[in-house]
């Protein structure tokens, strides 16, 4: 066999014997070490997968065409036609997914089987082969790589235009034609480029000289950019957001006064952040110690707290009501209180720690190259973190997101029960159903579809929640008597 390798001085093309698998479907034994096998394992692999998530979908959908009209705690503020609108939304974002899924199963299978990953490699070295550097080389590369996985979109953008829009009466005026968002994916083509290549310029260098383990010097870099991102937004905010003041004086800071002195946060450290009309109404805290911080943005304030002539008509009317405001600070302070933010930290990153180990592992099995058409020992580099990502890993990310969406949600009912015992549970109610008016969604979930994809219990379960402890407790009234 060639060199892998060959001097660049040489000024000829880098010769790479072709000694791949090809379309042979017969393995020479029953054996993950036999590359054919493992190609029919890989293959399978992300067949049942993709399977299980449509089935997710399918249930979402039933789900949908199910539901006629909406429930019954938020019949008061939500229409007949804004239920329609945002059933609509939603079975057109479920199926949207769905086919995704179905388009992403198809060109998996293909590109193992036809070796499209080998011939973008061919590409490359023919281009670059007397490029010495292994860098270089697997930068280019990536820039090839990285073109066709956005081209690899384009079925599932026709089939949105042409297919799905109509379905779901999309609004034209709201969404992007066709031609635009094809013109669209050209930037995008750059923008990713842009992004992914200094990025796997970094994660090769730690490769390199990082060793066998080279993962898990990935993972500290990644470990050490999110504390650094944390501790950045406790010392500062989210300047990218908008700009921060100190709460003014007035009935809102009077009402979230008892509040703070109830959770001992001190009052100096909240602030109100004018948005730059994007971001979701909602409230933060962090930090402990001296560097506690709550920031509410201005859009969850009753009008933005400013005067109604300085109002967009759409803003009119929108936010909380101060003791609304104040119940849903209590909601977030409970999350303080009980530390949920660390401790989604700390299961994110011992989730990430075992998923390097694994990839690690498997990233250096020479088999998975050759399943995916290349030559023994003749691959580039960059090439195993998608192939390791996509085929090997999807088993373990479907139960460890389980487990993490599982504790978040988990974590939204322990704030919310907190809430209620403090006294803000009608307010705490009547906050969900306020932003559930300014911003509809479709409030019903299959509950096996919510597993897997809502981070957060919807406003609905909430509701049924908050609604159980005030039956209860009246319940409980009644029994003493």
């Amino acid at each position: 066999m060639g060199s892998l390798y060959q001097d660049p001085m040489a000024a000829v093309p880098m010769i790479v014997m072709d000694e791949t698998i090809g379309l042979r479907v017969v393995p020479d034994k029953i054996s993950l070490s036999d590359p054919v096998m493992l190609r029919h394992v890989l293959c399978c692999s992300i067949l049942l997968h993709n399977l299980f998530h449509v089935v997710l979908c399918c249930r979402q959908l039933r789900k949908c065409n199910r539901s006629e009209e909406p429930p019954r705690q938020m019949r008061n503020v939500m229409s007949a036609a804004a239920f329609q609108a945002a059933k609509d939304t939603e079975m057109h974002a479920v199926e949207r997914q769905l086919m995704g899924y179905v388009f992403d199963a198809i060109f998996s299978c293909m590109e193992l089987y036809f070796g499209v990953f080998h011939v973008l490699w061919d590409r490359t070295m023919a281009l670059y082969g007397n490029v010495g550097e292994i860098v270089w080389r697997n930068l280019a590369y990536m820039a090839l790589f990285s073109t066709y996985m956005v081209m690899r979109t384009l079925p599932l953008v026709f089939y949105e235009k042409l297919a799905l829009d109509n379905r779901y009466n999309v609004d034209p005026e709201k969404a992007p034609p066709l031609v635009g968002v094809i013109c669209a994916l050209a930037f995008v083509i750059v923008f990713v480029q842009v992004l992914l290549i200094p990025l796997t310029a970094i994660f090769l260098y730690i490769e390199i000289y990082g060793g066998y383990y080279f993962v898990f010097w990935i993972w500290g870099f990644l470990f050490a950019v999110s504390l650094l991102a944390l501790l950045f937004f406790t010392l500062f905010g989210l300047p990218c957001l908008g700009k921060s003041i100190q709460l003014p004086e007035g009935p809102l800071r009077t009402q979230l006064l008892d509040v703070l002195e109830e959770f001992n946060f001190p009052a100096n450290r909240v602030t109100l952040m004018h948005t730059f009309h994007i971001a979701n109404a909602t409230a933060y805290v962090w930090g402990y110690g001296c560097c506690k911080r709550l920031v509410i943005l201005d859009n969850l304030i009753l009008n933005r707290a400013m005067p109604l002539d300085e109002l967009l008509p759409e803003e009119l009317n929108m936010g909380l009501s101060d003791n609304q405001v104040a119940a849903f600070v209590a909601h977030q302070l409970s999350h303080w209180r009980h530390h949920h933010l660390l401790k989604a930290f700390i299961l994110i990153h011992i989730s990430l720690i075992i998923y390097m180990a694994l990839f690690g592992t498997c990233y250096h099995v020479y088999a998975i190259y050759e399943a995916a058409g290349f030559p023994h020992n003749s691959y580039p580099i960059i090439v195993g973190y998608w192939l390791v990502y996509k085929y090997v890993m999807p088993p373990y990310l479907t139960v460890s997101n389980w487990i993490i969406f599982y504790f978040i949600r988990h974590s939204e009912y322990t704030a919310d029960n907190d809430t209620w015992h403090r006294g803000y549970g009608r307010s705490m109610q009547a906050a969900l159903l306020k932003l559930f008016a300014d911003h509809y969604v479709f409030p019903f979930d299959d509950h096996w579809y919510l597993m897997w994809y809502r981070t957060r219990p919807s406003c609905l379960q909430r509701l049924r929640n908050l609604q159980r402890l005030d039956l209860g407790t009246r319940l409980s009234r009644i029994e003493l008597i």
